[in-house]
């Protein structure tokens, strides 16, 4: 009996091959496309009864090219399993499209193979699916770690063309997918911390792609920080320290309510748990019966200075060294002074945006579980 057929599209030759190594091993044939172009000569040529692609792929936009795609194979219904993405506009692409997008997890072996056997009507694949995914795991671990570094100073020479004078769309574009891979490739590797903090870099990344008239110096930075620090959890002593970021506390003070608002929003997609204060009062009232992982804390409040309660913050024996970021909408170089003389570990600048909160705080809980602080 002939093996049920599966195009997988991906623009990541490694991946790419990782995926198709497992797919096969469900007893599926599986060919592979690089590139749109490549993907529609493929489905006429060898008409397969399902598809899995990755979202960021250079083409159409996703639900035009998905059309395509069926129209090419002459089968309107044809299955369609879209890989899953930081943002959520690919997700409400693969909607409208009547495709199957699939949550990201620490198993996306597992979760590509359970898809097929629903869309397939097959047996017996996700009992399979685990130990897959397991192998997977251990081979991506000497692989991708390996390559780390190499893949890390790439990141930093496309994110420093964007900050040039000059820089064109096309070079935020580049970085993006850059770091798409990236997170990708720490998907696969089943250890939380890594994959939750690639995940939030490539939500930031994103953003300057699809909004470029955000990019500013805080966002920059903040990228900057991020891939400075990821680099550093390569080792196994340092990365088998952290721990699943969403046991994590992080205390808001802020007197704004949207900008609470915000906030929490941002530490929820961050899977992050918070609460949140609305004076210096509040704030160490709940700071001195609980211990936090993290405080933001805006420079302007009502009753004291931001940085006149960061000084009291550091009196109470629970937050000698907890992780502070000053939230200011005056990034000067006085306040970035201030903020540290009073005990801050660092800021970000309003307005905000809701990617980069999330990625600033994941970077000082990780600093406060291996006491980089």
């Amino acid at each position: 009996m002939s093996h049920k057929r599966v195009l997988l599209i991906h623009e990541d030759r490694l991946l790419a091959n990782l995926f198709r190594e497992k797919i096969e091993g469900a007893n599926l044939g599986v060919d592979v496309a690089h590139d749109a172009e490549s993907a529609l000569k493929s489905v006429e040529e060898r008409a397969p009864e399902a598809i899995v692609m990755d979202p960021v792929i250079p083409g159409p936009e996703l639900t035009k090219l998905i059309g395509q795609l069926r129209e090419r194979a002459g089968q309107s219904a044809l299955p369609v399993i879209v890989l899953p993405n930081s943002r959520s506009v690919y997700a409400e692409a693969a909607q409208d499209a009547n495709a199957v997008s699939l949550t990201r997890g620490v198993n996306p072996v597992a979760e590509i193979l359970d898809a097929l056997q629903t869309a397939l009507k097959m047996e017996n694949t996700a009992a399979a699916s685990k130990g897959l995914a397991f192998r997977a795991e251990e081979a991506w671990l000497r692989m991708s770690l390996g390559a780390g570094p190499e893949v890390l100073t790439a990141l930093r020479r496309a994110l420093h063309e964007i900050s040039r004078e000059g820089s064109t769309p096309a070079a935020a574009r580049e970085f993006y997918q850059r770091v798409h891979a990236f997170a990708e490739e720490m998907s696969v590797l089943g250890q939380r911390p890594l994959f939750c903090l690639a995940a939030q870099i490539e939500a930031l990344a994103y953003d300057l792609h699809a909004f470029p008239e955000q990019i500013n110096p805080s966002i920059l930075r903040t990228l900057s920080q991020a891939l400075d620090f990821f680099a550093g959890l390569l080792p196994d002593t340092v990365r088998n320290r952290l721990k699943d970021p969403s046991a994590a506390q992080v205390l808001i003070v802020d007197d704004e309510e949207g900008a609470r608002k915000i906030i929490m929003a941002a530490m929820r997609l961050g899977n992050l748990k918070s609460v949140a204060a609305d004076t210096p009062t509040t704030a160490l009232a709940a700071l001195g019966v609980q211990g936090f992982d993290l405080i933001f804390l805006d420079v302007g409040l009502p009753e004291m200075t931001g940085f006149e309660l960061c000084s009291k913050v550091r009196m109470l024996p629970l937050h000698e060294k907890t992780p502070i970021v000053f939230i200011t909408g005056m990034a000067t170089f006085q306040n970035r002074v201030q903020s540290s003389l009073s005990g801050g570990n660092d800021f970000v600048g309003k307005p905000f945006n809701i990617s980069e909160l999330g990625l600033k705080a994941l970077i000082w809980v990780f600093r406060g579980q291996l006491g980089q602080i």
